[in-house]
């Protein structure tokens, strides 16, 4: 009875790591206080520096609130896929910023949405 025991751990143990191999490699998050910098720049004049969209600009393009619990719903590679190409009247970033700056500006956003949940 002890040997199946520890066959079986052992077989728990070689699937886990042959998982762990083959399976792809998670995605790299991004560092949000360069995602900060990147935001400021580029986003802040419509979506305001803390994200809600309440500047002039993000008020007539009605720019949404990114604290907000719907657009925080979004996957990680929903906002890149925006941040990269553009969506409505958001122009497309993925030719001013590389892949790993629009992961950090996910990142931020993401910091952003922390911030704005309301306890």
């Amino acid at each position: 009875m002890l040997m199946i025991k520890t066959i079986t751990v052992w077989l728990g143990i070689l699937v886990g790591l042959m998982i762990g191999v083959t399976s792809p490699a998670l995605p790299q998050a991004g560092n949000a206080a360069e995602g900060k910098k990147i935001f400021s720049a580029k986003c802040a004049t419509c979506h305001g520096p803390d994200g809600s969209g309440n500047t002039s600009v993000g008020k007539s393009l009605k720019a949404a609130d990114l604290r907000s619990a719907d657009v925080q719903k979004k996957t990680d590679a929903d906002f890149y896929t925006q941040v990269d190409k553009g969506k409505g009247k958001m122009p497309p970033f993925g030719r001013v910023l590389n892949k790993t700056q629009i992961d950090d500006v996910v990142a931020y956003v993401r910091e952003i949405g922390k911030a704005g949940k309301k306890p």
